[in-house]
């Protein structure tokens, strides 16, 4: 279980983009040739035009930084600006219960420049831990991004978004997002049904 870099990079795709495109299946094997054993990926449910590519890079070597990866990565996106963030995890298991779940959640939580990040950080792991008492929550972790550290992303794994859709409605649900609310600027999910790439 080695700790990783979750890099998750968000795409904007033509809408006759296909998931088995060489262009992507190229830089997935590149991944694959830096060490990444384990990358997932989708478009989302919602808004079928964003491709969503979740690489878990080995912590001690990091993502891969050439300017001919990175210039294939942005020419993947159809405005040329994907949008990248990296995630560290302490092992490589913690995120995987939601990547391989039947309904797969990236939520993020962008806080204030201004916030106080120590004391909002009950909230944070406490927005997390609530699902434990959801039905259908399957597990999964959250990240703060070592390239924007107001970001934080919730992998989050549920059995199916019915599920997820009955908790959003709880008092609990809402109970540490009230408390965060003040202290954002942006915030927002993805779902989708993962593909896993194992190597």
């Amino acid at each position: 279980m080695p700790p990783i870099v979750s890099e998750l990079i968000k795409f904007s795709v033509a809408h006759d983009f296909k998931l088995d495109s060489p262009s992507f299946a190229l830089l997935r094997n590149a991944a694959v040739a830096n060490g990444v054993r384990e990358q997932y990926y989708s478009t989302c449910m919602d808004t079928p035009n964003t491709l969503l590519w979740v690489i878990q890079w080995l912590a001690h070597k990091g993502p891969l930084e050439s300017p001919e990866f990175r210039t294939a990565v942005k020419a993947l996106d159809v405005e040329g600006k994907p949008v990248s963030y990296y995630l560290p995890f302490a092992h490589d298991s913690l995120p995987r219960a939601a990547l391989t779940a039947p309904l797969c959640e990236l939520c993020f939580l962008h806080v204030k420049s201004t916030a106080d990040k120590k004391n909002l950080s009950y909230s944070l792991n406490k927005t997390f831990t609530d699902c434990y008492y959801a039905d259908g929550f399957t597990g999964g972790h959250w990240s703060t991004a070592s390239n924007d550290d107001h970001m934080n992303y919730y992998y989050l794994g549920w059995e199916s978004r019915d599920h997820h859709r009955a908790f959003s409605k709880t008092d609990l649900f809402a109970l540490e997002l009230n408390n965060l609310m003040p202290h954002m600027d942006a915030g927002g999910a993805y779902f989708m049904k993962m593909t896993q790439q194992l190597n």
